[in-house]
């Protein structure tokens, strides 16, 4: 009983953070969208298009590559030391790769093939010596304080348990990737629709310091190391654009949710003693990709000026296919040791997006600016290190083009462009004393737990500052003609 609610407690501690990177989904595709403030369901024709809405796949004359690599740059901050402190993780690197092809296989077919990072996240906390308010790591001449159901963290300052830690590290990296496959087929004139197979793929590495006695009712520190990795199930994206005016066209995209398997091991230790050998696991999880919704209207006014008004829903908070909770099986030679529920508690979100392009006058610059609001999936309850705070969320964006026709054909018009882009996004949010010592169900289940309690492996629902600042830069070659 007592390795089965151990393996549980650490099963918790690893994927709360690791799965919590950020939401919305960005949409890092291709760099012309990033700058105009991740907008493009319903202008951009670029073999892109393949993951914002297949319809406009349409836009391809003949043959068309698209190259993008973004990068993300996030800085967290959370009261890592307890409730009330405010601890910066520092600058964390996600790189989100893509690369699309498309070509026109009939008159009114369009076909593309892609590969593309949905979502990416890499943070750290470095140097951590009081996790929680606790000692990280202990005098080895003290013995831990018992500490009663109300006891309230203090700072490393004050709590003579903190006079001499060894500073410790958490480090979380995560992605979620898709390979895709689709078409686009022009119905009229003025109507195309797209549809798109896409076959989801992610990896999770996390080295983490944990309290992974906190199931036992005895808790005690240790570190906790995982390597997770999976493919999913195949599912469609759909789209459409009309064009009711030569200058204006209305388009919408559905994603049907999928779930990934995750597979692979786990390391850390049953006891606080150094003494007591590491325990090897195998490790099992399910991460599901939601239902997502987008929607949008743009207008050419001219030649040169082009704007685009977009919204966004996903429905992390759907029963059966969103991230309320997360199921978790770990097993060794012998078999099954736990089966536990890893609570989310997300929400469904939204999110709504502006983007302009002017063109200059010779064609071969356009400037672009774009940005957008975003209501968090994190609810305040279960707000802990790595997930954004709940709330809202901003990004404002900016970008140029680079445009060069073909010399020996003057009738082929943008062959080459060129793509240089930015953003900045920030959420921040302070919780304060309403969920501390609260008790609290775990969503999707009938379990009730303890809020900011020693009761948790990953303490959710501590007051404090939470904030997160992401910096993107992102740069884009596309061939098409």
């Amino acid at each position: 009983m007592k390795h089965s609610l151990l393996t549980a407690s650490l099963f918790v501690g690893l994927l709360v953070p690791a799965f919590a990177s950020a939401n919305p989904e960005p949409t890092a595709y291709d760099t012309r969208s990033i700058g105009m403030g991740l907008t493009g369901v319903t202008f951009l024709d670029r073999p892109a298009a393949l993951a914002l809405n297949p319809a406009n796949l349409e836009g391809i004359p003949k043959l068309g590559f698209t190259f993008n690599f973004t990068g993300l740059l996030v800085n967290q901050t959370a009261p890592v030391q307890g409730p009330g402190t405010s601890v910066s993780s520092g600058l964390g690197f996600g790189p989100l790769p893509s690369g699309f092809i498309a070509g026109r296989i009939a008159p009114r077919v369009v076909f593309a093939g892609g590969i593309y990072i949905e979502t990416g996240y890499g943070s750290s906390f470095s140097g951590v010596k009081c996790l929680d308010g606790a000692p990280v790591t202990p005098n080895p001449s003290s013995q831990p304080d018992p500490r009663p159901d109300n006891w309230v963290p203090a700072t490393e300052t004050s709590d003579p348990r903190c006079s001499n830690p060894q500073p410790e590290d958490l480090n979380v990296t995560f992605f979620v990737g898709e390979f895709a496959a689709g078409f686009s087929f022009r119905v009229h004139e003025k109507f195309n629709l797209g549809l798109a197979l896409r076959l989801p793929f992610s990896k999770q590495t996390a080295d983490l310091y944990q309290n992974v006695g906190a199931a036992l009712g005895n808790p005690f520190y240790g570190r906790v190391k995982n390597d997770l990795g999976g493919v999913g199930t195949p599912a469609l994206r759909f789209g459409f654009t009309i064009k009711p005016h030569r200058k204006v066209r209305i388009s919408a995209m559905y994603r049907m949710a999928t779930k990934i398997k995750l597979t692979g091991e786990t390391e850390t230790r049953l006891s606080p003693d150094p003494e007591f050998p590491p325990l090897q696991l195998k490790s099992e999880a399910d991460w599901f990709i939601p239902h997502a919704v987008a929607f949008g209207v743009s207008y050419q006014a001219n030649s040169h000026l082009l704007l685009a008004f977009e919204g966004r829903l996903q429905f992390h908070g759907a029963d059966k296919s969103g991230n309320q909770n997360q199921t978790v099986i770990a097993s060794n030679d012998g078999g099954v040791v736990s089966t536990v529920v890893v609570p989310f508690g997300w929400e469904n979100t939204w999110s709504a997006k502006v983007g302009f392009e002017y063109r200059f006058t010779k064609d071969l610059l356009a400037l672009r600016l774009g940005a957008n609001i975003a209501k968090s999936a994190t609810s305040g309850a279960f707000a802990q290190y790595f997930t954004p705070p709940p709330g809202l969320s901003g990004n404002l964006a900016g970008g140029l083009g680079f445009y060069w026709d073909d010399r020996n054909d003057p009738s082929i018009k943008d062959k080459y462009v060129l793509d240089i882009g930015g953003a900045f996004a920030f959420t921040t949010g302070d919780i304060g004393n309403e969920y501390i010592g609260t008790t609290a169900v775990i969503p999707g289940t009938n379990t009730d737990v303890v809020l900011c309690s020693d009761e948790q492996v990953v303490r959710t629902g501590c007051p404090g500052n939470y904030k997160v600042l992401t910096y993107w830069a992102s740069l884009s070659f596309t061939l098409q003609y």
